[in-house]
């Protein structure tokens, strides 16, 4: 049984400056990990789906499994470190506020851990079982900055349990399924503006702007805002399915 054990550091920038979260489509490679093992992230994961080198294959190739000759346990704790930071160029204040300042860094120190199990079972049987967060994004502006009524905080945090079993139907080819069982949680904070909805009520119930009590509304309610939050979580299924293929002694093929 071969338990190594990993720690990786990256600098990637995996959180995305997010400015207008609430109205823009959220696209999944947006906050794509990529850092779903040690061996992998070594050679950027080139011929991930055939190389099958230890139990990682669960996430990169199921059917690998079949490689696996011994139980074995590898796991890894990436550690990213993105620096994102805003810098105003003209920007206009919101109605009635103040403009705020730049946010500071948005970024900051995240650990992404993972980790894989494989036993063989019989000849020609393996099982195996992964835990990885395949996916994730985290911003954070500091509260008075100038797009704090678009964003302060943006984080997406996900975990994957993924059981797998292969089966080697014959010497030179595998196949292996899996199941995949992910939770995600997610969090938006931003300011929301009072002062500019009070004076767009008042201009939609017939005070005309820059007339005298539209005037003292706005000199009554500068600067009035609070804070929204938004917080949702969900669990789904889904599966994976892969085949290993020897073509030669030197040479295989994985899907």
């Amino acid at each position: 049984m071969r338990i190594p054990f990993v720690l990786s550091a990256s600098g990637r920038a995996v959180a995305a400056f997010t400015l207008a979260v609430s109205s823009s489509p959220l696209w999944a490679a947006g906050f794509q990990l990529n850092e779903t093992s040690a061996s992998g992230l070594g050679n950027a994961y080139a011929g991930g789906a055939a190389v099958a080198e230890d139990a990682s294959t669960v996430w990169g190739n199921v059917a690998g499994m079949s490689r696996i000759q011994a139980r074995e346990v590898v796991g890894v704790l990436h550690t990213i470190t993105p620096s994102i930071k805003f810098t105003n160029n003209g920007s206009q204040a919101a109605v009635s506020q103040s403009l705020g300042g730049n946010g500071g860094d948005a970024g900051g120190v995240n650990l992404v851990p993972n980790v894989y199990v494989v036993a063989p079972v019989r000849s020609d049987v393996s099982v195996g079982l992964g835990i990885n967060a395949p996916f994730g994004l985290v911003t954070e502006y500091d509260a008075g900055w100038a797009g704090r009524f678009q964003a302060i905080k943006s984080a997406i945090q996900t975990i994957n349990i993924n059981p797998g079993i292969s089966w080697k139907s014959n010497p030179k080819l595998a196949l292996g399924v899996g199941l995949n069982v992910q939770h995600l949680a997610a969090e938006f904070t931003n300011q929301v503006n009072y002062s500019g909805a009070l004076l767009s009520a008042a201009a939609a119930n017939g005070i005309a702007p820059g007339s005298a009590t539209f005037n003292a509304i706005a000199q009554a309610t500068a600067g009035l805002e609070s804070t929204a939050v938004i917080k949702g979580s969900d669990t789904s299924l889904g599966w994976n399915a892969g085949l290993l293929w020897d073509l030669t002694d030197s040479t295989r093929v994985g899907a």
